[in-house]
């Protein structure tokens, strides 16, 4: 006989809910040690329910669940320190954009501890910095390594020549950088550009620019053409 999988005391993160009933909701959360888990979570909407006040975005929490199947079933859930969002309200847009990368391209159950730990720690970097940008670019990267999509900063596209850190080259996501001429007219980026954000030195503002065209380069080509719900917030508020 099958037994039950139960999952005690893990720390997560909620990264998105819906309904799932009149009474009830499932959970995509971001755990510690399992990665991405769908749960159920019974009677949730219900006023006295014990899980109500805990299923909000941003907040560091304990979960345990149990189940066979994909979708677990929410067995218990608490604050894992102070009962507080980690985040302002400020830096919503921001945080949510890393919740909608976690959703779209990390794989159920597979394990992403590196990835859990910078996502954490960048939530709490949020309050420490004006500018999120150098915070979501690190993300950005260190998720894409983590799901096998790795820019490879070192050698040429399908070539082991090095980056030249004097040379210019065009970016292909999946391929890389192919070298190209100083006075070529597409979009390219130096190889000082290119080593700055290896090292994720964004000192610069045009480092800043060259990461974030990037880091949505390669992002976008993942999506398949689909659009995430934040860069339609951020358009829209660009238009206001």
């Amino acid at each position: 006989m099958v037994q039950y999988s139960i999952i005690k005391n893990e720390p997560i993160f909620i990264i998105h809910q819906r309904a799932y009933s009149e009474t009830s909701q499932i959970l995509n959360l971001f755990s510690r040690n399992h990665g991405r888990i769908d749960v159920i979570a019974k009677g949730s909407k219900r006023p006295k329910s014990k899980f109500k006040s805990f299923i909000q975005p941003f907040l560091p929490l304990n979960a345990s669940w149990s189940g066979r199947s994909q979708l677990k079933t929410l067995r218990d859930i608490e604050a894992a320190d102070h009962h507080q969002s980690l985040i302002q309200p400020d830096q919503f847009l921001s945080a949510l954009y890393m919740n909608e990368l976690i959703l779209h391209f990390l794989s159920n159950a597979d394990p992403y501890p590196g990835l859990y730990l910078i996502y954490y720690k960048t939530l709490k970097e949020f309050s420490s910095f004006d500018n999120h940008e150098p915070l979501l670019r690190v993300f950005e990267f260190k998720l894409l390594e983590e799901i096998g999509y790795a820019i490879n900063f070192e050698t040429e596209a399908l070539s082991t020549q090095m980056i030249d850190l004097d040379g210019h080259y065009r970016y292909v996501p999946e391929q890389g950088f192919h070298s190209v001429s100083k006075d070529s007219k597409i979009k390219k980026y130096t190889g000082k550009q290119i080593s700055s954000i290896q090292a994720m030195n964004f000192s610069s503002k045009e480092i800043m620019l060259a990461a974030k065209i990037l880091a949505r380069e390669t992002i976008q080509f993942h999506l398949d053409g689909k659009e995430l719900m934040t860069k339609k917030m951020y358009k829209s508020i660009n238009r206001s």
